[in-house]
C-alpha cells in the first residue's frame, strides 16, 4: 500500500474539519442553517458521518452564496 492511499483518508478528515472550523467565520444565521440541515438529515449526532457534514456544509455555503447575490440584485 502507498504512503498516498494511507494520507488520502487522513486529508479529507482535514479539509471536513477544516470546513467545521471556518463555520466558526460564518454569520449566525448561516450557522444556524448549517445546524438545521444536520439536525433534518434525521441521523443522531453521533452516528452523523463527514459526508453528511460536507454535504450540509456545502449547501449551506451554496445557499449562502446564492441568497447574498440574489439580495445584490434587489431581488427576495
Amino acid at each position: 500500500m502507498s504512503l498516498d492511499t494511507q494520507a488520502t483518508p487522513a486529508r479529507q478528515i482535514a479539509t471536513v474539519f477544516g470546513f467545521i472550523a471556518d463555520t466558526l467565520e460564518w454569520p449566525h444565521d448561516d450557522y444556524q442553517a448549517l445546524i438545521a440541515r444536520l439536525v433534518g438529515t434525521g441521523t443522531s449526532t453521533l452516528s452523523l458521518t463527514l459526508g453528511d457534514v460536507l454535504d450540509a456544509y456545502t449547501a449551506t455555503a451554496n445557499a449562502a452564496v446564492h441568497e447574498r447575490a440574489t439580495s445584490l440584485r434587489g431581488g427576495h
